[in-house]
């Protein structure tokens, strides 16, 4: 899932597309293991939920062209690559983190690549926007839309399931959440795939700061240097390519996620020692039992409930919402039958369920900033 969710879902719909090839070796065996599992999900209309753009008051093309991308070349890449350790050891979670990094590394030499080799970005031309645009252009042109590939972040969520429905590995960078509901004893148990990369993990910040052991203040108000809450990410390279690059020559990249002013700031506090955010996915491996659930879901679904709630909290009711029963801590009755699309109906009881009132403020809510939230379940029965 990218910002926080284009990226699952597209590869949903896209990588249906073209991933056989011709031969009965390993790596046709792992491409029918990907057809076969993406035959099993449903298309976005039935159990793959995008609710309202979050973002009507806010320029699309902000956001979308690094997930979009990924969407195009990661699925695929993580299926073709050829890799000798694949071929000796099946290790699915070295290729899926390979690849996601191969992948990452790119974004930036999509960049890079229209200056000359070893490019001194510290000298002082390139403090001329002139000289930036005579190289990468203008908005419009090829290389100006690669170089947008590197400022554009997005967050991602990679499920691989075995044919057999046995295993899945989960890949993640950034925050969107993977949980199985199992049954157990006449109870629903909660297991969580993913691990969300934000400020809010204490890990995460206690990583990032062994890093950058002579740096105060990484961390300001819940955001990585007072941007983004988000740790690992594609692309965002203001956070990774170093000071001189970003400062000098990504800054220029219209239009930029990042405000101008940032960079004076980061260097007067002495943020100039990149990368700070990481393209390193995590990537676990579980097995599967009959009758479980799994929910891919960005963000936005889990920070829809009421503060204040710790995300085990937030998934407590999430898993409760899921089959339909109410939780007294979200003020509102639940649809308990909605129809087939259970996606649709978790995202419509997070916000209002049966609360008319609720559904009509959530609605025009949509056209002023709120995160956006995208769902995927997928049933083992």
């Amino acid at each position: 899932m990218g910002t926080s969710s284009s990226l699952f879902n597209k590869f949903l719909d896209d990588a249906r597309k073209g991933l056989m090839v011709e031969g009965d070796d390993f790596f046709q065996v792992l491409k029918n293991i990907v057809s076969t599992v993406l035959e099993q999900f449903r298309t976005r209309d039935d159990d793959v939920v995008n609710w309202p753009n979050a973002f009507k008051k806010i320029a699309t093309s902000t956001f979308v062209d690094t997930n979009k991308y990924a969407s195009r070349i990661l699925p695929h890449a993580i299926a073709d690559r050829s890799s000798a350790e694949m071929r000796e050891g099946l290790d699915i979670p070295h290729t899926m983190k390979t690849e996601i990094q191969r992948f990452d590394d790119s974004l930036l030499k999509n960049f890079t690549k229209h200056f000359a080799k070893g490019e001194d970005f510290s000298h002082e031309k390139w403090d001329d926007t002139r000289e930036i645009y005579a190289v990468i252009g203008y908005r419009g042109s090829q290389t100006f839309e690669d170089s947008r590939l590197a400022i554009v972040g997005s967050t991602a969520l990679i499920a691989f399931i075995t044919s057999a429905r046995t295993h899945v590995w989960v890949a993640s960078l950034g925050d969107s959440d993977a949980v199985c509901i199992r049954r157990h004893n006449d109870k629903r148990v909660r297991i969580m795939r993913s691990t969300s990369h934000n400020a809010r993990n204490k890990d995460e910040v206690d990583r990032i700061q062994r890093e950058h052991p002579n740096e105060a203040g990484i961390f300001q108000q819940g955001r990585l240097l007072g941007w983004l809450s988000v740790t690992r990410a594609l692309g965002d390279f203001q956070l990774k390519a170093s000071y001189s690059i970003g400062s000098r020559a990504l800054k220029w990249i219209y239009r930029a996620p990042l405000p101008s002013d940032f960079w004076s700031e980061w260097k007067a506090d002495g943020h100039i020692n990149m990368p700070y955010m990481s393209s390193t996915a995590h990537v676990e491996c579980n097995e599967l039992a009959e009758g479980d659930m799994l929910i891919f879901a960005s963000d936005g679904l889990r920070d829809a409930l009421p503060p204040p709630l710790t995300p085990d909290e937030c998934w407590d009711i999430l898993v409760s919402l899921a089959h339909g029963a109410p939780d007294a801590r979200i003020g509102h009755d639940c649809i308990s039958d909605g129809g087939d699309n259970v996606a649709e109906n978790l995202i419509k009881n997070t916000l209002f369920g049966t609360d008319a009132v609720k559904m009509e403020a959530a609605l025009k809510a949509t056209a002023d900033m709120r995160d956006d939230m995208s769902v995927v379940i997928v049933n083992f029965k």
